[in-house]
């Protein structure tokens, strides 16, 4: 590590030295590793790495600890029975020979021409070789359903079954184990599952039983959703999962969820989220995993002649924006709660891809992601929590480590560049940038950072779907352990909808106050509410629940935190309280007399009407309460807005009274001595209707 400087000094050196804050348009050039990460938590992964032994090597020493490729049946099975796994148990040879502590993720699927239940389909098959294999199958992947599927899955007629169970024994047993099975690969994508979500939930539930009879510690995933191909696949398919009355038995026949996301940091975050939650909802919790994530090049290849082809191409990015993709992405997925992460891919392999997605180059070259890759490995690992994100120009997400302390990914989210400002709530920060380099940053009572400006817009919105280039703020261990200590401020007895807000007081004498967790109730002991955390309270005092609209008594309790991390413990009973008021008492008297003149007055020989029917009705149409007499007085609590009251008798027009109650404590009353006018005469037109 460099010894401190000033801030001005340090900040020039970040300016000159560390370019990529302010630019990541593009790295041809080959690049240096870091020093190899020896001791990575085992979050990382990268797929298809396998390739030769540089780059096993080159994927152990950039953190990764997963490698995760095809055990498909259309390259292990040529005839009945006959499995040849040769050419997997080289690679996981070669892994172990090598020393590199790579687990495995294997993904199951494609049959075999003769036990696929449709025609032969014919896909571009990039290499007359898979997995070591020669392909005697022209097909790369089939998406078809297997021969049986819908058997029982120890039914020996049930080929899907047999080719899971004789795979997983075989590698259980094996010396090079492969425990972590993957069902399928995106089966949402019409070009790897050509059934409905209904077969796959049945291709998943044979698959996993399956397994399990095979080895009862396999870990099964859900395949990888392409997401966007269709987006209610996953949903159609839990649902079918739920609706299965021995499901829950089985962990509803999968154990980790898989996703795939590519391009856009946020979506990381935001679509992982989305997925966790509905799996949550329909089936209960199961880990997440980020089973492909990247973003492919443009930068290294020649635009084209053709000048209707766009350039860039949508979707795309420069080498130096993908390696601020892998730092951005990581730290988003991690808040979403994803557990494990896997870069799509080690290295390009463009004769066969077509794309270059490769954190290496196929000379083995390394690309800024690379070196980005390995920071994650190093600076973000062992974190038990990951807090965020921080939305706003500036982003940012905490990784809160035992081990390490704090450290926060932040980067600029726009095209225009930011300075972060904070205040410095220890003596020295160490910077990270994602190209590894390191410096510190001394306090001078604020922190201030500038952060380059997000230039990776190729897509049809224009939206930009990277930031800027990443910078770590690591903070280690502040030595902070005492938690702040928070009031919540008094409400009124009575609140009014739309003014309803919350505020507290906090003091903490160390590192400083950071954010609050605040619940809700209808009684003082709970159960309790989440109604704000983090995103809603960072370096707030005040929040505004605009979720509360029920009348009635409502609780509330808060509990804050501070820099360190360290919580107040939540107060076993409620804080403060107050009722809210979305309705008020109005009182309605209402009589009615005959208008001969229709002047609105009641004159001498206009005597009061009996038989009266009185109505109340709110703005849609629905009775609020009505009567008939020659008076009325009725009192009724109802919730703000527009009303109308109705009055009629036979032999009169009917009149109508508008009410508008408005938003207020104070009871209203309406009272009217109404006149109605009689009906003086009536007319009849004809209908006549033409029948063509």
């Amino acid at each position: 590590m460099k010894p401190s400087f000033t801030m001005r000094i340090i900040l020039s050196v970040a300016i000159l030295s560390g370019g990529l804050l302010f630019s990541q348009k593009s790295s041809a050039a080959a690049l240096p590793p870091l020093p190899p990460v020896s001791n990575p938590d085992g979050t990382l992964g990268l797929c298809y790495a396998f390739y030769d032994d540089a780059w096993m090597h080159l994927a152990g020493e950039s953190g990764a600890r997963w490698d995760r490729f095809d055990f498909r049946w259309n390259a292990i099975e040529f005839e009945p029975g006959q499995y040849n796994f040769a050419g997997h148990e080289a690679i996981l040879q070669r892994y172990n020979a090598h020393g590199i502590p790579m687990n495995i993720v294997g993904i199951l699927g494609s049959p075999a021409a003769w036990r696929a239940d449709c025609p032969a389909i014919i896909q571009h098959a990039p290499t007359p070789t898979l997995m070591g294999h020669i392909r005697e199958d022209s097909v790369g992947w089939r998406p078809c359903l297997p021969k049986g599927l819908y058997r029982a899955w120890n039914d020996p007629e049930n080929t899907w079954a047999i080719y899971v169970r004789d795979v997983v024994t075989h590698f259980r047993n094996s010396e090079n184990k492969v425990n972590t099975w993957e069902i399928w690969n995106e089966p949402d994508l019409t070009s790897y599952w050509l059934g409905t979500p209904q077969d796959y939930a049945q291709l998943l539930k044979v698959g996993y039983l399956a397994a399990k009879n095979a080895n009862p510690n396999a870990t099964i995933l859900f395949g990888g959703l392409a997401y966007w191909g269709n987006r209610v696949f996953y949903q159609q398919v839990l649902d079918a999962l739920a609706a299965d009355p021995e499901a829950s038995a089985h962990n509803y026949y999968f154990d980790v969820m898989s996703l795939h996301l590519y391009s856009n940091v946020y979506q990381a975050h935001d679509i992982a989220a989305e997925v966790k939650a509905a799996v949550q909802t329909t089936v209960g919790p199961h880990p997440m995993w980020l089973t492909e994530t990247g973003v492919p090049l443009w930068d290294e290849d020649p635009p084209p002649t053709d000048p209707n082809v766009p350039w860039p191409p949508p979707y795309t990015a420069t080498a130096g924006e993908a390696a601020a993709y892998i730092i951005e992405a990581y730290a988003g997925a991690r808040a979403a709660g994803v557990e494990r992460f896997f870069v799509f891919r080690l290295h390009d392999d463009h004769a066969g891809m077509g794309q270059r997605y490769g954190i290496t180059r196929d000379d083995h070259s390394l690309r800024p992601a690379y070196i980005a890759y390995q920071v994650a490995a190093t600076y973000l690992r062992d974190a038990e929590e990951v807090v965020g994100p921080f939305r706003g120009s500036i982003y940012r997400i905490s990784f809160l480590s035992a081990a390490h302390g704090r450290t926060d990914v932040v980067w600029n989210s726009t095209p225009t560049p930011r300075t972060l400002q904070q205040p410095a709530f220890s003596p020295a920060i160490t910077l990270i940038t994602h190209e590894g380099a390191i410096s510190t940053l001394a306090s001078t009572g604020t922190y201030t950072l500038p952060l380059g400006a997000a230039t990776a817009n190729q897509n049809p919105l224009e939206d930009y779907m990277i930031g800027g280039p990443p910078v770590l703020l690591a903070y280690g261990n502040l030595g902070d352990t005492q938690p702040p200590i928070s009031t919540l401020d008094a409400l009124p007895t009575h609140t009014l909808p739309g003014t309803l807000a919350l505020t507290w007081t906090v003091t903490d004498t160390q590192t400083g106050y950071w954010y609050a967790e605040i619940q809700a109730a209808r009684s003082d002991s709970g159960p309790w509410n989440n109604i704000a955390g983090a995103q809603q309270t960072v370096a707030r005092t005040r929040f505004v629940p605009t979720g509360i609209t029920e009348s009635g008594l409502w609780y509330f309790r808060a509990r804050t935190r501070d820099q360190a991390g360290n919580w107040e413990p939540w107060p076993s009973t409620a804080e403060i309280s107050t009722t809210l008021r979305s309705t008020r008492l109005v009182t309605v008297t209402l009589s009615a007399f005959s208008d001969l003149n229709g002047d609105g007055i009641q004159d001498e020989g206009e005597s009061n009407l009996e038989g009266v029917t009185f109505a109340w009705r709110d703005a849609t149409g629905a009775e609020v309460a009505s009567h008939t007499g020659d008076t009325w007085t009725v009192a009724q609590e109802v919730p703000f807005g527009e009303y109308k009251i109705i009055i009629s008798k036979e032999g009169y027009l009917i009149a109508q009274i508008p009410l508008e109650v408005e938003v207020g404590f104070d009871p209203l009353h309406l009272q009217q001595h109404r006149g109605l006018l009689l009906v003086r005469g009536q007319s009849y037109l004809a209908l006549v209707l033409n029948k063509k």
